[in-house]
């Protein structure tokens, strides 16, 4: 696999009193229960020291080296205890070096659709009605739109190259029997190509609600790409690193035994992911995962946990399907928790913006099964926060920010959590 283009260089390890740091971005905050925000930030040669937004302490720092940075922040720790702060965590960001970005901006963006069922009006929640399904591929094949294979969406990416604008994919989970039966025909005649993730558990002679493999082996034939969905569809951060495996490895052999061979796309089921996903994922050699959360990819994306628009009968109007194709990849970095499943609620939200202009019109929202969760924001230069004032609930939630930008355009950034 090609290796990316990194966005920052991560500078040197160094030690402050009893605590050890690698030090790799620009921005350093500490945060507390009670809501108190002590942020470190290290803008054009000036060490600017925040409480909670109001600016303590601002210092030239210019043609200082590392060792006069340390010394100041040392001198914030030897009076930490002036803050109060109940319980720390640290996230040091120090700006070492210029961060290497796209003109502070992102070269790329492309939006995946993603699709469950087709005229199946019993499961209202993962289907789309054949009238909605016909109005997306209407909107979709207009000039204005590039469909492209998501292999090629991926790859260009990987390897630096250049997506038209407006590049968008489509994708299916599941496989079931309606695909083949309503939105193969109709995107075969539109030559739209499509990536199907399958779950390898129920592909049986017998089960009447999914494909079977003669009708897999003939969409490989007929160009639609094998995505893996895992082997039983189960919720994997539930599963045990043992049964993680097997349902990779499971999967995978019935894979190169069915169709010859393993694909190198990942769907999670349901878009519930966590690290020890991830690093599996990583060793068999797949090349992305993705989950069920809004947002556009782009180069900046954690490539382990890609964004989809998913698409059924409450969430398939036109206005929204053309909202979402024609919005543009948002460059965050260093988002935090870094785990999709977490382990401290509420959690504590950050993340940097590559173009430090798209800050002030930012906004983010955050949903779980109970609805919308309140949340303060705050910026600090290119350096977001989000602190909420409730626990998430169990299970599925989700974080969506955007803002649009000098030209216009639809800036979009989303997340899942799992809990």
């Amino acid at each position: 696999m090609p290796t990316r283009k990194a966005v920052y260089d991560p500078g040197p390890e160094v030690t402050i009193n009893d605590f050890n740091f690698s030090v790799k971005f620009r921005l350093s905050s500490i945060f507390s229960k009670d809501g108190m925000i002590l942020s470190l930030s290290f803008s054009s040669g000036e060490l600017i020291i925040f409480l909670d937004n109001i600016i303590l302490l601002s210092s030239k720092i210019e043609n200082s080296g590392m060792g006069d940075i340390m010394s100041k922040i040392k001198f914030i720790f030897a009076n930490i205890k002036l803050f109060k702060i109940v319980k720390i965590i640290l996230i040091i960001f120090v700006l070492t070096n210029i961060p290497k970005v796209y003109a502070n901006n992102i070269k790329n963006s492309a939006v995946i659709f993603m699709y469950h069922k087709f005229g199946i009006s019993k499961y209202p929640s993962t289907n789309v009605t054949m009238e909605q399904f016909n109005s997306h591929l209407e909107e979709f094949t207009k000039n204005k739109y590039n469909i492209k294979p998501i292999n090629f969406i991926i790859d260009t990416i990987l390897n630096d190259g250049d997506l038209p604008d407006n590049t968008i994919g489509i994708s299916v989970d599941d496989a079931d029997k309606s695909f083949l039966k309503n939105a193969w025909p109709l995107l075969k005649e539109k030559n739209i190509p499509v990536t199907l993730f399958v779950n390898t558990s129920t592909i049986t002679p017998n089960n009447k609600n999914y494909l079977n493999w003669d009708q897999i082996r003939f969409l490989q034939s007929e160009g639609v790409q094998i995505g893996a969905h895992s082997h039983t569809h189960n919720h994997m951060p539930g599963l045990s690193i043992d049964e993680l495996r097997a349902e990779i490895e499971t999967s995978n052999k019935i894979f190169l035994k069915e169709l010859g061979i393993i694909p190198s796309l990942f769907a999670y089921p349901y878009g519930e992911a966590d690290e020890r996903i991830i690093n599996l994922l990583k060793e068999y050699k797949f090349k992305v995962a993705f989950g069920q959360h809004s947002g556009v990819i782009n180069e900046t994306s954690n490539m382990y946990y890609l964004p989809r628009f998913s698409l059924n009968e409450k969430y398939s109007e036109i206005e929204r399907v053309k909202f979402a194709a024609s919005a543009k990849g948002l460059g965050v970095y260093d988002f935090i928790p870094t785990n999709p499943t977490i382990s401290e609620n509420p959690p504590y939200i950050g993340f940097s913006l590559l173009d430090q202009n798209l800050t002030k019109s930012l906004d983010c929202f955050v949903f779980d099964s109970e609805g919308t969760v309140e949340k303060e924001l705050f910026k600090f230069n290119e350096r977001i926060e989000i602190r909420l004032k409730r626990k998430l609930n169990k299970g599925r939630s989700r974080i969506n920010c955007t803002t649009k930008d000098a030209n216009g355009d639809w800036r979009w950034y989303g997340h899942q959590f799992y809990l």
